[in-house]
């Protein structure tokens, strides 16, 4: 299934890729090399895509859309390298990743080159404004990775503790995306706060469903590994929500196989999930954040491109990746 904006913006689409490549291009060979191994790897390009529309949605059209929107996916890109060797994983978008096909110094150094290839694009805006907005969501994503890092070895998580990162590991760079799109649209306050709104429910939802599809997805289906985080000891919405509502001998034993974290256990895991109501839940949550996104989208213009964001947040459960 194709979501209309890949169409609509088809155009923007490949001046997107065209600038990717461009961007990370090094006199080292060794850093265009790496760097483009994940950049050319393909990926929804979300992000770019959402900073785009709203742009076009409040009618700009002048020629530095596809210089932010390239900035946003790179930043995109090296916080992915950056989970990669802290998480130590072995896959990314159905290719090996950095640290594994070469090593942890490759993908820390690379994912720093690619950092500030897109810094090096932010310093080029003229409007101040898009500058520091870009910088703080540098650095909200960071104390996003330094927190669950933090959190990492505790008994458990709290769901405070889990919205507060993915606010900041995954919804910044939503809300970013949207917000300095419509500042180069010169929109008003009222608008950017609208779409401030819009996009931090949607990288909230987006998230949600990312962990969602972890345990329940289907991997013909999305091309990603299920029981990752499971297998990864992340504490995700899904074994934070089964124990919140699990009776207590539930949650016992949900702990205690979830600080093994051993492949051959996932299937009992998923069965104590389904105890207690896991899956209907989370649905809850991740409607509300959807409805949400809806509502605020109601000072967006009517036109294609607001209807593309629609779209966008219409299919979010039927997401591939």
């Amino acid at each position: 299934m194709e979501l209309k904006y890949k169409k609509l913006i088809s155009k923007e689409l490949n001046e997107l890729e065209n600038n990717l490549s461009i961007s990370v291009s090094s006199e080292i060979e060794l850093a265009t090399e790496v760097s483009s191994y994940l950049v050319n790897s393909g990926g929804k390009r979300i992000r770019p895509a959402i900073c785009i529309l709203v742009a076009k949605a409040f009618d700009y059209s002048g020629s530095d859309l596809i210089r932010l929107a390239s900035s946003i996916e790179l930043l995109h890109t090296a916080t992915l390298i950056h989970d990669d060797v802290v998480d130590e994983s072995l896959m990314r978008r159905g290719k090996e990743s950095i640290q594994n096909k070469w090593d942890n110094a490759h993908g820390v150094l690379v994912g720093d080159f690619v950092y500030s290839k897109a810094f090096q694009l932010m310093a080029s805006f003229d409007n101040p404004n898009i500058i520091r907005a870009l910088a703080n969501a540098t650095n909200r994503i960071s104390e996003g990775e330094v927190l669950q890092l933090s959190l990492k070895n505790k008994d458990k998580l709290t769901e405070n503790q889990y919205f507060e990162i993915i606010d900041r590991k995954t919804a910044e760079l939503f809300k970013v995306s949207s917000v300095t799109a419509g500042i180069l649209a010169s929109c008003s306050k009222d608008q950017l706060d609208s779409l401030s709104q819009f996009s931090t429910s949607l990288g909230i939802a987006f998230q949600i469903q990312d962990d969602i599809l972890d345990y329940y997805g289907d991997e013909k289906f999305t091309g990603k590994k299920v029981g990752k985080d499971y297998e990864e000891g992340k504490f995700t919405l899904p074994i934070i929500t089964a124990l919140k509502n699990a009776d207590p001998k539930i949650q016992k034993k949900l702990l205690s196989l979830f600080e093994k974290n051993k492949k051959n256990n996932f299937e009992e895991v998923l069965n104590l999930l389904e105890t207690a109501n896991t899956y209907e839940k989370m649905q809850e949550v991740f409607i509300h954040y959807s409805k949400d996104c809806m509502n605020k989208l109601e000072n967006v213009p009517q036109n294609p491109y607001r209807e593309a964001l629609e779209d966008i947040v219409s299919n979010l459960g039927l997401r591939l990746s």
